[in-house]
């Protein structure tokens, strides 16, 4: 563990709030047609492009580790932030309790696969 970039695995983490933070900004509707659905996968793609590139150019040790906390950071804030704005705002939506630990799993899922992506990137720079 002591391996791990945690400042890098939480700076992951909160980027993936750029995707929420549109969505609440208005941005996606602003867009129209093209705002809803792609917009947000667009966003998301980048994302994702964005980790795997930060795991292979910044020679992360352990990529898959790293990036699948970087993942379940990001499930905690994005619920963090969800919890924030349902205290805060009445059109929020409210997640129930099962929700939580899907998006904890999947987004832990989802940054296991980029950093087995990444891994792969690695071994084929070497």
């Amino acid at each position: 563990m002591r391996q791990l970039r945690w400042p890098l695995i939480v700076l992951l983490a909160l980027t993936g709030l750029v995707r929420p933070a549109l969505s609440i900004a208005g941005v996606y509707d602003e867009l129209g047609g093209f705002g809803h659905p792609w917009a947000p996968l667009l966003v998301t793609l980048l994302l994702a492009v964005a980790w795997v590139a930060v795991a292979v150019l910044g020679r992360v040790r352990a990529p898959v580790l790293t990036l699948t906390l970087a993942g379940l950071g990001y499930g905690l804030a994005a619920i963090a932030l969800n919890l924030v704005l349902h205290l805060f705002l009445e059109s929020a939506e409210w997640i129930p309790p099962p929700g939580y630990v899907a998006i904890l799993v999947w987004n832990a899922l989802q940054g296991a696969v980029l950093g087995a992506v990444a891994l792969g990137l690695q071994r084929l720079r070497r």
